[in-house]
């Protein structure tokens, strides 16, 4: 039980508390930025022109 006090004050005075909250901030913000330049690269492909086959008849 001691070191479970021990390991809780230590915590408390080091402000785990909020480098969990910040790590948590940066993680989600970098999520989004994954995000989207997906959703970016999906659009530009969707924009991008694309070759179409053209049929030539003999005629």
């Amino acid at each position: 039980m001691n070191r479970v006090l021990t390991i809780l004050g230590n915590m408390d005075q080091h402000g785990t508390e909020r480098h969990m909250k910040n790590a948590c901030k940066e993680w989600l913000l970098a999520s989004r930025s994954v995000i989207d330049s997906m959703i970016d690269a999906l659009q530009h492909e969707e924009e991008r022109p694309r070759a179409h086959k053209i049929n030539i008849s003999k005629e």
